[in-house]
């Protein structure tokens, strides 16, 4: 019998409006920030409980409007970024979070206004991550495990139709469950996406370039590639002897472009 029951709870207070950046080694994106959505998923056994729930969408609801809350109106700061300097510092007698950057920017925010989470990146894939833990110490894992409910599913949306999904089995021993973020992420060198060689693909204008889903990280990526690949093949023509002027004659700026074109 592969009868399954699940419950999926998606309400419009599950929600929180965030300012953050991603950053790692070689990038940063610039501040900017989201009208975040959340969602949770459930599922359970082949039978429902004796109260006919998997589980009451109350307490689902009332656990998931809280750790939205936590966020909301915060700068998203993960402590355990390798590109970052996070510090504390006191500023006119009021604390302050300090935030250095590896291309030697430095925000600094008043510490009220931090959320500081125990992730690697601030993406909505490690933010679902974080999400799924603090949800699920909100509803007890021992209750939802009684209850028959093996699974559980968080969706973390920065915007409509971009949204992560973090999917685990219910642990049995929390206390022997170490949930660590940065298992989840792989380890090696980020690998770039290619510039689209595509001449009609589009390019996002340089006022869209925070968005995690273009194909260059940043417009000037693309150019600065193509600059280098024709200052080389000018490069070679000079080193080679091949510049189609006479002894004594002046390259103008027309010339080489001619060449490179």
């Amino acid at each position: 019998n592969k009868t399954r029951f699940e419950v999926h709870v998606s309400k419009d207070t599950f929600k929180f409006n965030a300012a953050h950046f991603v950053a790692y080694p070689g990038f940063r994106e610039r501040l900017h920030g989201h009208n975040y959505r959340v969602s949770v998923r459930l599922l359970g056994s082949r039978k429902i409980g004796p109260d006919g729930y998997v589980i009451d969408y109350g307490c689902v609801k009332n656990v998931t409007k809280r750790v939205c809350k936590e966020l909301n109106e915060h700068f998203l700061c993960p402590t355990l970024s390798n590109v970052l300097e996070i510090t504390t510092c006191t500023m006119e007698s009021r604390e302050s979070i300090s935030i250095k950057c590896e291309d030697g920017s430095i925000f600094v925010f008043p510490k009220t206004d931090v959320a500081m989470i125990p992730i690697v990146h601030a993406t909505t894939e490690e933010l679902a991550i974080y999400l799924w833990g603090r949800i699920l110490h909100g509803l007890d894992a021992q209750y939802l495990l009684k209850r028959g409910i093996h699974t559980m599913e968080v969706k973390c949306a920065e915007a409509i139709g971009q949204d992560a999904t973090f999917r685990l089995e219910i642990p049995t021993d929390l206390e022997g469950h170490s949930f660590d973020v940065s298992q989840y992420i792989m380890n090696g060198n980020v690998v770039p996406m290619p510039c689209p060689s595509n001449p009609d693909t589009k390019q996002a204008a340089p006022s869209d370039c925070t968005s995690r889903n273009q194909c260059c990280r940043n417009k000037g990526d693309c150019s600065k590639s193509e600059l280098s690949v024709k200052l080389q093949k000018l490069a070679d023509m000079i080193n080679n002897g091949k510049l189609p002027k006479e002894k004594g004659t002046k390259v103008t700026a027309a010339d080489l472009e001619d060449l490179i074109s």
